[in-house]
Formats: C-alpha cells, structure tokens, sequence
C-alpha cells in the first residue's frame, strides 16, 4: 500500500524533499489500515507528534507547506483535474483534510 500511496502522491506533485511529505504519507498509510486520524489536529497530528517527537503545529506547518509548494511548483491543470471542487476557494488549494482524505479515497478506490 504504501508504494501506491506514494506513487500518486509524486503524480499530483507532492515531493519526498518537503518535511510534510512524510507526514501526508504516515497519515494515508494510517488511515487506510483502519486507524481514525480525524480530526487530524485531534489524532492524526497526535500519532504523528509522538512518532516523531515534533509538535502539532510544526506538523501542520509542513504539510501546509508541502502542499503550497506542490500547488506553485506542480502541473495545475492535473492537480485541478484530481482535486477540482475540493479546492479551498479562499486559499486556492485544498485543505490538508481535503488533500489527505482524497490521497486515501483515491487509493482505496484501485
């Protein structure tokens, strides 16, 4: 699972070089083994700031960053075409939530 998890997070433009990618990727491994990470500030940043022994906002930060990086470096028209109505108008990209629980439907889905 984890390889495809992976794999579509490199096709959507997320890269393994941010420190929220790690993130992302324990989060949608987590979730599709049946573990409840929402709300994520609640459990899902919980898990994953005694994993690593970072804080919750320095874990949000970076996933934050990591997709705000993928939506400035990536391919838009692919990553408007995968995320489309899920996009935070206001911010113009999606949420970590949206981003996280797309990742995780998309995978289940195959």
């Amino acid at each position: 699972m984890e390889k495809q998890i992976y794999s579509y997070m490199l096709s959507i433009g997320l890269r393994p070089n941010c420190l929220g990618y790690k993130y992302i990727l324990d989060l949608a491994e987590l979730w599709t083994r049946g573990t409840n990470i929402l709300p994520l500030k609640l459990n899902g940043y919980v898990i994953l700031s005694r994993k690593y022994n970072k804080n919750i906002a320095g874990i949000d930060k970076n996933i934050q960053n990591c997709i705000s990086k993928a939506w400035l470096e990536g391919d838009i028209d692919c990553l408007y075409k995968e995320f489309g109505n899920t996009i935070d108008i206001s911010k113009g990209k999606p949420t970590a939530k949206q981003l996280i629980m797309h990742i995780c439907d998309k995978i289940t889905s195959n």
